[in-house]
C-alpha cells in the first residue's frame, strides 16, 4: 500500500515526507484492524470498555504485518478460551507488544546487547 501511494503521489508532484507517510499508512491499517476486532468483539458480547479488553485489542493490534483476518481469528481464540487460556494469551500478547515497543529497546541498548541484536 505504501509503494502505491507513494508513486501515486511522485506522480502527481506531490513532496511529503517519506517516514511520516509510513507511520499515517501503519496508523491507517491498524485503525481498519482495531474496527474490525470491536465489530467482532462486541457480535460475541465481550465488554469492550474493560481496559483489559481494551488492551487487548490494542496488544493484538500492534503485532508487526498483522492482517484483519489474522487479528480478528486471534481475538475469537482469546474469546473461545478458558481462564486460564485466556491469560496464558494475555501474557503472550502484552509481551509481544511490549518488545516492539521503544522502551524495551532502549533496555537491549542499555544491556549492551544493541549491537547483536536485530530488531
Amino acid at each position: 500500500m505504501y509503494k502505491e501511494i507513494s508513486k501515486q503521489l511522485d506522480a502527481i508532484g506531490y513532496s511529503y515526507d517519506q517516514d511520516e507517510l509510513s507511520k499515517c499508512i501503519i496508523r491507517a491499517h491498524q485503525k481498519t484492524v482495531i474496527q474490525a476486532m470491536l465489530v467482532e468483539a462486541k457480535k460475541r458480547n465481550l465488554d469492550v470498555y474493560s481496559d483489559q479488553t481494551k488492551t487487548i485489542l490494542a496488544a493484538i493490534s500492534a503485532e508487526k504485518n498483522i492482517t484483519v483476518d489474522r487479528a480478528v481469528n486471534t481475538l475469537v481464540d482469546y474469546i473461545n478460551s478458558d481462564l486460564n487460556g485466556r491469560e496464558i494469551y494475555r501474557d503472550k500478547l502484552f509481551s509481544a507488544a511490549l518488545r516492539i515497543s521503544e522502551e524495551f529497546h532502549m533496555v537491549i541498548i542499555q544491556n549492551g546487547e544493541g549491537i547483536n541484536r536485530v530488531a
